[in-house]
């Protein structure tokens, strides 16, 4: 069975929450999980958000490892004694250093199509450039978004779409393919994508996000396809 290490936040976080849980679910049993500090503060605050709620109703950390029977440690990165035989996954995490990344295996599922979407607001960025929409799993390198993928999924939009149906179904497709990653990184690399392919995308300014629901609708006049039942 494999040794599993989660990087997380100490706060309540809802990726965390659908990622051990998905991990117990999967019968994972050697899972550590490592909690940081949670110390980023939005300065845009978006007027249309498109992420699950991140604490609602969620116990603290503390207790979900508890819970679920995970050893639980909070601190530094740098206080942390992580083997380099467990696998890193990152619920949640800042950029991490050089030393740390080039010492171990870390997988992280970043909710964009990679290259095309890389940096903050991958989804809305996608609708607003009529880039794909997907999802993609890779190994965190010492370029933001960019290194070897493991795995590259578009996300299928059909034309009773909302945006925030979209916005759901790249999130469940985010966690899913970080749990499947462990059985497909060490022989699934896809491409390694070069870190000045494509620009780093920041917080989508207020002023375009304002267009973003009209463009949604344009996008999918473009891309959009009939649901056949049965299939998500």
């Amino acid at each position: 069975m494999k040794k599993i290490a989660v990087l997380t936040y100490t706060t309540k976080h809802r990726k965390t929450y659908d990622l051990l849980s998905l991990l117990k679910a999967n019968g994972y049993k050697d899972v550590k999980i490592y909690a940081m500090p949670f110390y980023y503060q939005k300065k845009i605050f978006p007027s249309i958000t498109h992420r699950p709620e991140m604490h609602f109703q969620l116990p603290k950390n503390e207790e979900l490892c508890l819970n679920l029977g995970y050893p639980y440690m909070s601190g530094g990165l740098d206080s942390f004694n992580i083997s380099q035989d467990r696998i890193v996954l990152i619920a949640g995490a800042g950029i991490l250093p050089s030393k740390f990344v080039n010492n171990h295996i870390v997988i992280n599922s970043h909710p964009g199509y990679i290259p095309n979407c890389r940096g903050l607001d991958a989804l809305k960025w996608a609708i607003i450039e009529k880039q794909p929409i997907g999802v993609t799993t890779h190994l965190v390198g010492n370029e933001i978004d960019a290194g070897k993928i493991i795995e590259r999924r578009l996300i299928n939009i059909y034309k009773t779409d909302t945006f925030h149906a979209v916005a759901q179904r790249v999130y469940e497709n985010e966690v899913s393919m970080l749990v499947e990653a462990l059985d497909k990184y060490h022989y699934s690399y896809l491409q390694n994508i070069a870190a000045d392919s494509y620009p780093i995308h920041k917080r989508m300014p207020i002023e375009t996000e304002q267009n973003l629901l009209k463009r949604f609708e344009e996008y999918k006049a473009l891309f959009a396809k009939d649901r056949v039942p049965g299939i998500s």
